[in-house]
């Protein structure tokens, strides 16, 4: 059942995105949450840390996300949870993404691939995000953005 319960955060997380809901993607953390984006550098041959920010700076910058140019495109996020492992109110989660990015004209392609790699606390039978890391297997991007991944 707990395991079903950070199932649903995953999937929750994916849909608040797909529905450009800032508000409810920040909420799915803990107050000490974190999120971090990194990608392999096979040139370093180490991990590149692309974004990191703590709750608070979240709040931030994504109550600025509307000053900034837009994609006029749309994000699909099709998130497979892999392993869900429980240790009492603490859970790790890997969970493999695809982001589908759809142009205004209709084209559809792959626009991020990788694996999140999360861990929660459950707050009051809550499941939420003290770490939420997307581990990127994609360093190309056709149009970046400053929205979570």
């Amino acid at each position: 059942m707990e395991k079903e319960a950070v199932r649903d955060v995953i999937f929750a997380t994916a849909h608040v995105l797909d529905e450009d809901d800032m508000t409810g993607w920040l909420n799915q953390f803990a107050e000490d949450g974190v999120y971090e984006v990194t990608a392999f550098g096979l040139e370093i041959k180490s991990d590149m840390v692309w974004w990191r920010s703590n709750r608070g700076e979240l709040a931030k910058i994504l109550s600025e996300v509307e000053n900034h140019i837009r994609d006029t495109g749309f994000r699909r996020h099709l998130v497979t949870p892999i392993s869900i492992t429980l240790d009492g109110r603490r859970a790790d989660a890997l969970s493999h993404f695809s982001i589908i990015r759809t142009t205004p004209d209709g084209n559809s392609h792959v626009y991020a691939a990788g694996r999140y790699e999360d861990k929660l606390i459950n707050e009051d039978g809550k499941w939420k995000y003290t770490l939420h890391k997307a581990a990127l297997d994609t360093r190309m991007f056709e149009m970046f953005t400053h929205v979570p991944l």
